[in-house]
């Protein structure tokens, strides 16, 4: 008998097998749009330079071999074109590499088969220092009787650089006498200065603003008679 060659199609899982004139049979990878699965990251956040790793999932182990199309949106995190599920197994891992970027950057891993898709986001952390901000101002007390003092702090998001920073202080009334800068050491991360009162003839409510830079706190404080 002459040989044949058999094509027969598997509509549920759209698989294609071919019969040669030996018996041997080969399958493809299915790519059907009707595959179910699940993608993970871990972690979802790293430092530039590290790896992360890439998990997809089935919802049933694989009647063919199921190969799962990946993509980045940014070049700071790089996977591989594709990966396979095996015939019989329901998971697969791939890895995800980034390079150094100067500021931290955020990347969409993309896992699609045929109309199904799964996206993610990966944040990649710079390795490059911050310099410190102005976080936080705060009073204590923040009301306070005529002629009495309270005691007032600034803090940073970190450490001051060397040899140290200086934190513009102001009151929006002459009833506080504030100094007119706070300065914060090198390597420490706050300040602390003293509000002196001036009598007053009435309730009197405003503001003490520090400000470092473009950075600017604001709280309320009163005077009472």
């Amino acid at each position: 008998m002459r040989g044949r060659l058999v094509l027969i199609f598997s509509y549920a899982a759209l698989t294609l097998v071919i019969s040669g004139c030996n018996g041997d049979t080969l399958t493809s990878p299915t790519t059907a749009s009707t595959t179910a699965f699940q993608l993970s990251l871990t972690p979802t956040t790293v430092q530039a330079g590290a790896s992360s790793e890439g998990t997809v999932v089935l919802s049933s182990p694989a009647l063919n071999a199921v190969q799962i199309t990946l993509s980045s949106s940014d070049a700071v995190a790089s996977v591989p074109p594709s990966v396979t599920v095996p015939l019989g197994t329901s998971s697969t891992t791939f890895k995800v590499t980034t390079r150094l970027v100067a500021a931290d950057t955020t990347a969409k891993i993309t896992a699609s088969v045929g109309g199904v898709k799964q996206e993610l986001t990966l944040r990649v952390i710079s390795p490059v220092a911050r310099p410190a901000t102005l976080d936080t101002l705060d009073l204590d007390p923040s009301v306070v009787r005529a002629g009495q003092t309270a005691q007032g702090t600034v803090r940073l998001t970190g450490a001051a650089p060397q040899p140290g920073l200086s934190v513009n202080v102001r009151s929006s009334n002459s009833a506080a006498i504030v100094p007119a800068t706070v300065t914060i050491q090198g390597g420490a991360l706050g300040a602390t200065f003293t509000i002196a009162t001036r009598p007053v003839n009435l309730d009197t409510q405003f503001e003490i603003t520090a400000s470092y830079l473009d950075q600017t706190r604001t709280v309320p404080f009163r005077v009472t008679p």
